[in-house]
């Protein structure tokens, strides 16, 4: 009776009664507002989204085609707005001084392309659905159109319908049914699950989150007939909660492992090496992928090629897993899949060759295929195309490629003990140490520092060595056989009887330090001169708390903008760091340090608040406008903002060591 009266006042609007509209808004009036404001969360904007709603209805009225289907056909406007709304409702940017037009340009085009293709995605689902949906029984399709367009749960459907919950259920198990055969709509509802379980991993609590996933997916393999679609996203389901592969359970991994040479079959044996907690576990998944694929046919070849990385890997630890004949052959394997996803990706195919050779010399494997495989490399880095995917596709230097290759010669020449040329070598092409504080402090620098050492101490050349081994041993984390190193020279050279090898390492590291301290101040005035002389982009953002926080009101302070990701590991071990810098500047009326939480969830951002103490204030900001507003790729990331108002600084993936270079940059603004 009640779908009746719906469609007979439908029919007096359309013949030009508006009252019969204001008695259909007074009936719907209040389910919209409730459906609205649990979407967006506030009760006012929910408000003003409701009349638009009634409003859009009124307007497009004639052209809904089943009357009896106006229910449906109003949540599902209200819904659209909903989405609309939330879309308009990212924080806007204001430039503190007037940007080029063509960078305004560029902003808006590519804001414009983003929002047109999400649309474009949104109405074609939208079609989809619809036609499917006229396939069936009308009580069904009502319930379907609330369920998965209005995005409404079964409760509030069955309240606005008058229809116990039980029903409800049933309808939409029924219908589900009826549209097995339809792919399309499965597609959908597919993706609908994936976005739906990642925003509830991020938002709530683990273990309620847990509770509302794991059914979901449960009811997913029950309703829908088993394929490869279904069962990866089962998967990645599992795989959206903290614990990865430890949540996905024996069942579906067996169902997984039922296609083989597909990627649901490779995603499946990952699956299980990366849960294994046994050594030989893993390495037995891990050889599975390797016989069950080849590169010719892998579906995925990052993936193909991450088997042999992890397998060498584990020899790495455990030598005693592969002979030197298997060590070649997996090393060859992996040459031949990093090659091909080279290729495929358009990368320099010298990252394949060089990656591979560092291999072979981890374990002093056939380093007669690596002269082989370092020629191979020199005459591609000499190709047009090698070059124009190093340079324009990977921001690469051909020079520096070359002395890559050079300085891995020197490795092999240092393994086979042909000391004086792998010192010559070694010398000639050296790394920038002075580049940063990372590339002066790395692993891999001091790594270099004892090679060199080592190089030095096989021609006799004593001094020489004794400076590269300090430069090794002191570091802020020592190389290991740094030591050692010294001890030998030590030992060969002449001295007075006193002193002794504590005396010796005495005298040493007071020579480092003065080396040291020399080569940061280098590395202070290289970053000092580099500034940007940029007009920063104003912002206003707000904290957990609701207290709002704009760029334009620090003026005549200096700045850092410290925007990171509370599931950023890089991140969550820079904050030591920060907060060395917060306490050197705390008294310091002039500096300001602001977080920015980019793209996640206020539970994310308390989260990282509460672990980590944080004393700075955390701004929140869900849709990363201050990381398009500065343009950087990665995070975290570090801006600096002098009084002024200029952008001078940018740092990513910032190494940090007793808080600089972080605190030399502020002292160079505060100094302006």
């Amino acid at each position: 009776m009640e779908r009746e009266d719906d469609v007979r006042l439908i029919h007096k609007i359309l013949s030009g009664d508006d009252e019969a509209f204001n008695i259909l808004v007074q009936k719907y009036q209040k389910s919209v507002h409730t459906l609205v404001w649990r979407k967006i969360g506030d009760f006012h904007y929910a408000e003003e989204i409701t009349q638009d709603t009634f409003l859009q209805a009124y307007e497009k009225l004639s052209t809904l085609k089943d009357p009896s289907q106006f229910t449906g056909w109003l949540y599902v406007i209200a819904n659209r707005l909903c989405i609309a709304w939330m879309r308009k409702r990212k924080p806007t940017m204001q430039p503190l001084d007037a940007p080029s037009i063509k960078k305004i340009d560029n902003l808006t085009y590519e804001r414009y392309v983003s929002e047109q293709r999400e649309t474009e995605a949104i109405e074609r689902r939208y079609e989809i659905a619809e036609e499917l949906l006229a396939k069936l029984p009308e009580s069904e399709r009502e319930v379907m159109t609330l369920y998965y367009l209005g995005e409404m749960p079964t409760k509030e459907i069955g309240e606005l319908l008058n229809v116990p919950v039980n029903t409800i259920v049933s309808r939409l198990h029924r219908a589900r049914k009826r549209l097995q055969v339809d792919q399309e709509l499965l597609t959908m509802d597919l993706e609908t699950y994936l976005s739906q379980w990642k925003l509830i991993a991020e938002t709530l609590p683990e273990e309620e989150a847990r509770k509302r996933i794991y059914p979901e997916i449960e009811t997913l393999l029950r309703a829908h007939p088993e394929n490869l679609e279904v069962l990866d996203t089962a998967y990645w389901g599992y795989m959206s909660l903290p614990g990865r592969t430890k949540n996905v359970p024996n069942s579906l991994f067996d169902k997984m492992l039922q296609y083989p040479r597909t990627e649901v079959y490779l995603t499946a044996l990952l699956g299980l090496a990366e849960r294994s907690e046994d050594v030989h576990q893993k390495w037995y998944y891990y050889q599975c992928v390797i016989n069950a694929f080849t590169v010719s046919d892998a579906p995925e070849l990052s993936w193909y090629m991450l088997a042999y990385e992890e397998m060498l890997r584990l020899a790495e630890a455990d030598r005693s897993l592969a002979s030197d004949d298997y060590l070649d052959e997996l090393t060859d394997g992996l040459l031949k899949a990093h090659l091909a996803y080279c290729e495929d990706t358009q990368q320099y195919f010298g990252w394949a060759y060089t990656a591979t050779v560092e291999w072979r010399l981890k374990f002093n494997n056939r380093l007669d295929k690596a002269y082989e495989i370092l020629e191979r490399a020199e005459i591609r880095l000499g190709e047009a195309e090698e070059q124009k995917w190093l340079v324009e596709n990977n921001k690469g230097s051909v020079e520096k490629e070359h002395k890559r290759i050079s300085r891995l010669r020197a490795e092999i020449y240092l393994q086979q003990e042909r000391w004086e040329e792998a010192y010559d070598a070694l010398s000639t092409n050296a790394p920038d140490y002075l580049e940063s504080l990372w590339a002066r402090f790395n692993e891999r620098t001091l790594n270099y520092f004892y090679m060199l050492g080592r190089s030095a101490e096989g021609i006799g050349d004593w001094e020489t060595a004794r400076r590269y081994y300090t430069d090794a041993h002191f570091a802020p984390t020592p190389h290991a056989e740094a030591r050692t190193g010294l001890k030998r020279i030590y030992n060969q050279i002449e001295r007075r009887s006193t002193d002794t090898f504590e005396v010796f390492l005495k005298a040493a590291e007071t020579e480092y330090r003065i080396r040291e301290e020399t080569d940061r101040e280098k590395i202070r005035q290289k970053l000092i001169i580099n500034k940007l002389n940029k007009k920063a982009t104003d912002f206003r953002l707000q904290t957990l708390q609701g207290e709002i926080y704009s760029l334009s009101a620090m003026a005549g302070k200096v700045v850092l903008l410290e925007i990171g990701s509370s599931r950023t590991r890089v991140h969550n071990r820079q904050i030591p760091e920060v907060k060395i810098v917060y306490e050197h500047f705390s008294k310091a009326d002039d500096v300001v340090i602001l977080g920015v939480n980019d793209g996640k969830t206020t539970y994310q951002a308390r989260k990282f608040i509460d672990r980590h103490h944080v004393p700075w204030p955390i701004l929140l900001d869900p849709h990363g406008e201050v990381r398009k507003a500065y343009q950087f790729i990665g995070i975290p990331c570090f801006i600096l903002i002098d009084k002024a108002g200029n952008w001078q600084y940018s740092c990513r993936d910032l190494d940090s060591i007793s808080g600089q270079p972080l605190i030399w940059l502020i002292e160079a603004l505060l100094s302006d």
